[in-house]
């Protein structure tokens, strides 16, 4: 079972030429194309990339600026550091405890 699955990933000689015949006939048609059409080319491959990204992958790929708004983010931040503060035990409290551990 192990032997097949790696001669499936092995191309044989005839399987090489095919694939190296593709590669330099489309290099050669790419070469061949003005800036106009690399540019097109380019764009219509992007918007086809796009169309298959996941909602992760999409949202990493952004510049980040389009789901975030500066002011809410600093309200937000403001929000999150307000609120009550814990309150020290008082000396009386503190002594307490400790006679509690030591009494344990």
């Amino acid at each position: 079972m192990a032997q097949e699955k790696t001669q499936s990933f092995i191309l044989t000689p005839a399987e090489q030429a095919r694939l190296k015949a593709d590669r330099v006939a489309a290099k050669a048609k790419w070469d061949a194309m003005t800036p106009e059409e690399k540019a097109a080319m380019r764009k219509s491959a992007n918007a086809k990339k796009r169309t298959e990204l996941t909602a992760v992958e999409e949202l990493s790929m952004g510049s980040g600026t389009e789901y975030f708004n500066a002011k809410e983010g600093a309200a937000a931040t403001a929000a999150s550091k307000a609120g009550p503060k814990p309150e020290k035990p008082s000396a009386e409290a503190t002594k307490e405890l400790q006679q509690k551990s030591k009494g344990q």
